[in-house]
């Protein structure tokens, strides 16, 4: 019931952040640079956005799964898994982590990996990831702040996200990548110190989140080729999703340089921060701001924003016919392997019906 409540709430407030950035916009404005962006650019949008979304985070995501012992896993799969986890993060109020069980679940369903390696794997991909996106944000309010006057509020803000992005960084590193013997772990520092503990289910589930951490910490430390990779590709999503926005601007007749896409992006990823399913409005206030203050109109931002918000429904769209390819497939595999007296009662009917044709 609170969830529900929670969920409802933050729809509310997505459309007041709307409607808000229509006013900010202007109606007009809005539909002159609609009127004017090509149709047919979606499809090269959609494109470079599907290849940064999910073709070079698949293939990250891929690297990190079979540098576990015995968990080989085609492309092909851990794509389904990746669009199902888009889906469930773009629909529910966080857009960054909330996928994250049903990629978990996926693989560990896909590879006969345990739950301990299939949930290492996650978390590994989305740490590298995070990295890469908090370097971005950094090089993008450093230009913000070196070019524009920028209201002390957002300036905080800005600080205030980074810094703490460099501490979650910092103890990750310090009680994951070089733990000490006997240490507490990172999510068990975590654990510990809030007392999250006193829960029945995390108390039970102890024993396997340090088995995860383990998994974790071998990883950082001992698979140095596979993490150079999975950290090149991260910087390549990045860069690719830079180029989508460079694209979308292009089409828009708005000249951007690396710095404006890199500032655009990173105000994007912070909006998706913000609890609200698909980041509905605090994306649109977002990008109709930055597209304000970089002097490139608030009419093409608030559209900026329509183009980038359809070619990612386009994938969560996606996600769902993965998500129901997976189930489909399952219940196929679980039917294959039944029993061997329902097997022959299913070849017993079929034979009557082939009788009586």
């Amino acid at each position: 019931m609170r969830k529900a409540v929670f969920y409802v709430i933050s729809l509310l407030l997505g459309l007041i952040l709307f409607v808000f950035s229509i006013k900010q916009a202007g109606i007009g404005s809005i539909l002159k640079s609609i009127s004017f962006f090509p149709l047919s650019a979606i499809v090269i949008i959609s494109l470079a956005n599907f290849f940064a979304a999910i073709i070079i985070s698949t293939q990250r995501w891929k690297i990190v799964i079979e540098a576990q012992d015995n968990c080989k896993i085609s492309f092909f799969k851990v794509m389904i898994a990746k669009l199902a986890g888009f889906t469930m993060s773009y629909i529910t109020p966080s857009v960054l982590v909330g996928g994250e069980p049903i990629r978990v679940y996926m693989i560990k369903e896909s590879t006969g990996c345990s739950w301990e390696k299939s949930l290492a794997a996650a978390i590994i991909d989305q740490t590298v990831y995070f990295f890469s996106l908090l370097l971005l944000m950094i090089i993008g309010f450093l230009f913000l702040a070196d070019h524009f006057s920028l209201p002390r509020s957002i300036t905080y803000g800005f600080w205030a996200i980074i810094a703490m992005g460099v501490i979650i960084l910092h103890m990750f590193y310090s009680r994951v990548i070089s733990k000490r013997p006997g240490k507490e772990g990172f999510f068990m520092f975590i654990i510990n110190t809030f007392r999250l503990n006193r829960i029945k289910y995390i108390k039970n589930k102890e024993n396997g989140i340090k088995r995860t951490e383990k998994i974790i910490s071998e990883f950082f430390r001992d698979k140095r080729e596979a993490l150079l990779k999975v950290f090149l590709l991260a910087i390549a999503e990045v860069a690719a999703y830079l180029l989508t926005v460079w694209i979308i601007a292009f089409y828009l007749g708005a000249k951007v340089t690396i710095f404006s896409s890199i500032s655009i992006f990173a105000i994007i990823t912070l909006a998706s921060f913000i609890p609200i399913p698909g980041s509905l409005g605090s994306m649109e206030a977002s990008i109709t701001f930055i597209f304000n203050l970089l002097s490139l109109g608030g009419g093409n931002g608030f559209t900026f924003s329509l183009v980038f918000r359809l070619v990612n429904i386009m994938i969560v769209i996606a996600g769902f016919a993965a998500i129901l390819y997976f189930e489909l497939k399952n219940i196929k595999d679980r039917f294959m392997q039944a029993p061997q007296e329902l097997s022959d009662l299913h070849k017993f009917i079929v034979n009557i019906f082939r009788k009586k044709g």
